[in-house]
């Protein structure tokens, strides 16, 4: 069966295939590469539609994420929620369990999107409140030179998702830069350890502050260029 009569026979035709084609294609080197990623996803469909799940949710969550700005423009948190939902269906879908499955994903970034992120959003210290006892403000000021991790960043994508779900906090952290000339400075307020340098005070909330270069667009880039590389992974 040729790649023709499979997407006609599980149904990837019409709109539907040319949505999927024009979002997937920057992420191919080659129209031919394109056209076995989608061979590869249908060809077991009547017996594991796990690759076809993963696929439509990647496009789904993150073209919402795009949709964004023409809603809330410079709403941040409300696009991390999609991110961060698209990879709590990439979990479900494939059958991971969670734990193992955030752990993992980081190794899922290109050095390229590591290199990316890590370069264009760092860490810059912890607002201390007074009254907060028990704080080890000498181990505090050792970490404000903390080089981020992509696990930090993801943890960071997990606190900003639980802000926007259960405080309806969508405005207040800001992950991208609104021009290509300037560093933009932002801030958490969470009682989550986000940063591994920092054990958390569990009931005590601090305020995480960072700066950030982080184009959009690039950084989209390289996060679905990783979830992508995880779907693969599921072939193997």
């Amino acid at each position: 069966m040729n790649a023709e009569e499979l997407f006609e026979e599980v149904g990837f035709t019409h709109e539907y295939r040319s949505e999927f084609e024009d979002f997937f294609r920057p992420y191919f080197d080659s129209e031919s590469d394109l056209i076995d990623f989608f061979c590869t996803v249908f060809k077991n469909d009547k017996t594991d539609k796990r690759p076809r799940w993963m696929m439509n949710d990647i496009q789904r969550f993150v073209a919402l994420a795009d949709d964004i700005d023409k809603i809330r423009p410079s709403r941040d948190p409300l696009r991390i929620l999609f991110f961060r939902v698209c990879l709590e269906a990439l979990q479900k879908d494939s059958g991971a369990k969670k734990k193992g499955f955030f752990e993992k994903f980081e190794s899922y970034f290109s050095e390229a999107g590591k290199q990316y992120i890590l370069s264009n959003f760092s860490f810059t210290g912890i607002g201390v409140p007074e009254e907060l006892e028990g704080f080890d403000r000498a181990l505090f000021n050792t970490h404000e030179n903390y080089q981020l991790t992509v696990m930090d960043f993801l943890c960071i994508i997990k606190a900003t998702r639980n802000a926007v779900v259960h405080d309806g906090d969508y405005w207040s952290m800001q992950f991208f830069a609104h021009d290509c000339d300037s560093t933009w400075l932002t801030e958490i307020s969470t009682d989550e350890q986000i940063v591994s340098c920092q054990p958390a005070k569990k009931g005590k909330e601090l305020t995480y502050n960072f700066q950030t270069t982080l184009q959009y667009e690039q950084f989209k880039f390289y996060y679905v260029e990783a979830c992508l590389n995880y779907l693969k992974s599921y072939f193997v």
